[in-house]
């Protein structure tokens, strides 16, 4: 769950909040014995941690995980960051699907 939490933070150029189930979750036959930590994610871009780690948890420890977010920084970055995902979003080639032959639902 945190590689995608991260990697959605600097894709999306947004704050990404995980959480974690921790400890024996007998009410789940799917999650069983979970272990984790909750995490708040950032861009690792200006401004910004280089880890894109805003805050995180300790392993294992049930309990709160939280960050102050100023969301003019994220304004920021996505305005003049180092990567700029949306800067050349319409010159992807195959982005309106012109380059295959099936329609878009």
């Amino acid at each position: 769950m945190r590689i995608g939490s991260m990697a959605l933070a600097l894709e999306n150029q947004c704050i990404t909040a995980m959480s974690s189930c921790v400890g024996p979750a007998n009410w789940s036959d799917a999650l069983g014995d979970s272990f984790g930590a909750g995490g708040v994610l950032c861009p690792p871009d200006v401004g910004f941690p280089p880890t894109g780690v805003l805050a995180q948890a300790q392993i294992n420890l049930p309990g709160w995980t939280y960050a102050e977010v100023d969301l003019t920084q994220i304004a920021r970055v996505r305005a003049d960051g180092v990567v700029l995902n949306r800067t050349h979003w319409a010159d992807q080639a195959g982005r309106d699907n012109a380059a295959i032959n099936v329609p878009l639902l």
